[in-house]
């Protein structure tokens, strides 16, 4: 998971919600007179260009826009009424996330079977929140996202499983996290993994196959003469020639700071 930077809301949205600032997102969606398909295609076009065409959750590529690899995800519940605030039309409440492999006649990183096993992401959230294990109004009980800031990453990498885990000395060193509802960042670093299931089989092969390319890579730029950092610069330079590549923090925890570099000199905004 990487933060989510978004820009100015769609003119199509605002539009919308100013002439129905009521409505909901259900209703928005099918509102063929005020084109509301459109107002939804506009938004999940901008949040996919805004997220460099990954995932907010997971970081699966899902930049080829399609309906069946993505959607719009509310972090807040859009049902939330309890304030005067219309929470399904609200561009900050809203996150481009992938189908979280729910699927059934995807592909492979998109859909594995067992589906069950393999949900993740919002998919796996909606089925936490209706089990009773996480809060409806999950803020502070899980990472939004759009609230991660440009430090070190709070999310370390198991190599040989692709397994995702708190980060204890970038968590311990970071600041607290605002309104978290767990002991510590770490805490809510793990349940944020639980929660969203990116630690499913489907996800962690997904990483594997990232990491064993890259090891692969890593043994030829030394076989060619260069240096362990020269090497690393070299990978790094092929692996972000789009922004953002999918599984972005995967890349990063395999080439360090030469990711970090690439990054500066490419004028990317993490």
């Amino acid at each position: 998971m990487k933060r989510v930077l978004r820009q100015r809301e769609p003119d199509e949205l605002a539009r919308y919600r100013r002439a129905a600032p009521s409505s909901t997102w259900e209703q928005m969606k099918s509102d063929l007179d005020s084109k509301g398909p459109d107002v939804y295609a506009a938004c999940r076009a901008q949040l996919i260009a805004d997220q460099g065409g990954i995932c907010a959750f997971c970081e699966i590529d899902i930049r080829d826009n399609d309906p069946l690899k993505c959607r719009i995800e509310h972090f807040h519940p859009k049902s939330d009424t309890s304030e005067a605030h219309n929470w399904a039309l609200d561009w900050n409440n809203l996150l481009g996330v992938c189908s979280g492999g729910s699927n059934k006649h995807g592909d492979a990183p998109y859909t594995q079977k067992p589906l069950t096993d393999n949900l993740s992401c919002d998919a796996h959230k909606d089925q936490m929140i209706q089990s009773g294990k996480l809060p409806a109004q999950c803020e502070g009980w899980i990472i939004n996202p759009a609230e991660l800031v440009a430090s070190s990453c709070l999310f370390g990498l198991e190599k040989s499983t692709g397994k995702l885990s708190p980060d204890p000395t970038n968590c311990a060193a970071s600041l607290a996290w605002p309104g978290n509802c767990h002991p510590d960042l770490q805490t809510l670093v793990q349940h944020t993994i639980d929660m969203l299931n990116l630690n499913c089989d489907r996800l962690c092969q997904a990483r594997l196959a990232i990491i064993k390319d890259i090891e692969r890579n890593k043994k030829k730029q030394r076989k060619a003469g260069y240096s362990a950092q020269q090497g690393l610069t070299n990978l790094a330079n092929r692996y972000l020639r789009r922004q953002w590549p999918g599984f972005f923090t995967t890349i990063h925890l395999c080439l360090g700071a030469a990711t970090e570099t690439c990054l500066a000199n490419l004028g990317f905004l993490d």
